[in-house]
């Protein structure tokens, strides 16, 4: 009884050799067919496995269930016993290479610039009258590059030109031609701002986002959730089906456009945009050297030119970006009375709640505001406004308009 046991035992041993043998084979052979028939690759860029016939000139194509349906099909045609779900652990494992078109297409562009300015050229297709546009349009492109190309991984491109004008001004054109055909898959002017899951997970994989309508979003969007996604350098997520959290590298930059110019609601958030209005519907060419364009930013970013926005620039664009700014009810009418000296030689210091008790008196109910706190803190926020403590508290800076009326002016006299 033992012996037959032992006989049966050893027999069952050599049809799993056998059987492992088999196996084995046809895995081989399966590799064999797959790498002769097609050329595939992982394009880590947007998160699955492409593929085209070998030898052929056809764009990749994503490999999806029909397509991998179809090639267990042909293959099983060709004699190798294969299923579905062998072509699917392939095409998901590292026999694949990884493919990452953004590097692939900056790679080949290193060391051919020509030396013209592209970049500048392309600023000029803008028409405006802010002198500072092209350098700060420049400092964006690189900083929209530098971001791909992954130089700084503590901070994000929280920067974003902003273009103003009447419909038919061909401002989303620009915005789309920005990127080349062959990175067109990265460019994203349909995304709902405010949906913050599918924003973050856009950060990751597309290359630019165009806040269409900017004039639309709510103040708790532009000055909550968009503010702080757009300094972020790396995104938090959640996979599907998945418990645990996972850090991805931002990888997108912001653009915006708009129909209406007062769109800033914080004017701390103002530092964020390169606002301009365009005088001009834009001038595009009808042909974008892209290599050179591309080239230019490689070569520049690579010889250490700066590709950031630092103090002086953010004043000087916070100062450009007054001109857009919300003005509440309450800050219109003070505006109506007062104004905002350009020196400290005309005008006097006047506290908060003098400048308010003599705007009640003029306008009572109108005024909108029953907090001398909150008046307060708006009188903090507007630009150029100088302001200095004393023994009466805060004191600002201003001169009461000719038009005005009103009265009890007398305390503009203590300076």
């Amino acid at each position: 009884m033992k012996i037959k046991n032992l006989k049966k035992i050893k027999a069952e041993n050599q049809r799993n050799r056998q059987t492992g043998k088999l196996k084995h084979d046809v895995t081989r052979r399966l590799l064999d067919y797959l790498e002769r028939k097609y050329e595939m690759r992982h394009n880590t860029a947007l998160g699955c496995t492409e593929i085209r016939k070998t030898g052929s000139n056809e764009p990749f194509v994503a490999v999806d269930e029909r397509m991998r349906n179809t090639i267990a099909i042909k293959a099983r045609l060709d004699g190798i016993d294969v299923w579905d779900e062998d072509i699917r652990r392939y095409t998901e494992s590292r026999f694949v290479m990884s493919f990452n078109p953004v590097e692939d297409f900056l790679n080949r562009l290193r060391g051919r610039w020509d030396g013209n300015d592209h970049i500048k050229a392309l600023a000029d297709c803008v028409p405006n009258d802010n002198d500072w546009w092209p350098d700060w349009f420049h400092t964006w492109f690189l900083a929209m590059v530098a971001q791909w190309m992954g130089l700084d991984t503590s901070h994000g491109n929280s920067v974003a030109p902003l273009l103003f004008s009447r419909q038919g001004y061909r401002k989303s054109t620009f915005c789309k031609r920005l990127l080349p055909e062959a990175l067109q898959w990265g460019y994203n002017d349909n995304l709902v701002i405010s949906e913050k899951q599918n924003t973050l997970r856009a950060m990751t994989q597309s290359l630019l986002i165009n806040i269409d309508e900017f004039n639309a979003l709510s103040a708790k969007t532009q000055d909550g959730f968009l503010k702080n996604v757009m300094q972020l350098a790396s995104i938090k997520l959640r996979r599907p089906y998945r418990q645990q959290q996972v850090t991805l590298p931002r990888v997108a930059s912001f653009i915006a456009t708009a129909n209406v110019s007062d769109v800033f609601c914080d004017p701390s958030g103002c530092r964020r945009f390169i606002a301009v209005t365009l005088t001009a519907p834009v001038r595009l060419p009808r042909h974008i050297d892209y290599d050179q364009l591309y080239a230019q930013a490689v070569a520049e970013l690579e010889s250490g030119r700066r590709y950031w926005f630092d103090e002086a620039d953010t004043q000087a664009i916070m100062q450009n970006n007054v001109q857009y700014q919300q003005r509440t009810p309450a800050e219109a009418l003070f505006f109506e009375c007062f104004s905002v000296p350009k020196d400290l030689v005309k005008g006097a210091y006047m506290t908060a709640a003098s400048i308010f008790s003599l705007l009640r008196q003029r306008y009572g109910s109108q005024l909108c505001l029953t907090s001398l706190s909150l008046f307060g803190r708006m009188l903090a926020n507007i630009p150029n406004l100088h302001s200095k403590h004393s023994a009466y508290g805060t004191e600002y800076f201003v001169s009461v308009r000719s038009s005005a009326g009103l009265t009890g002016s007398l305390a503009l006299n203590r300076k």
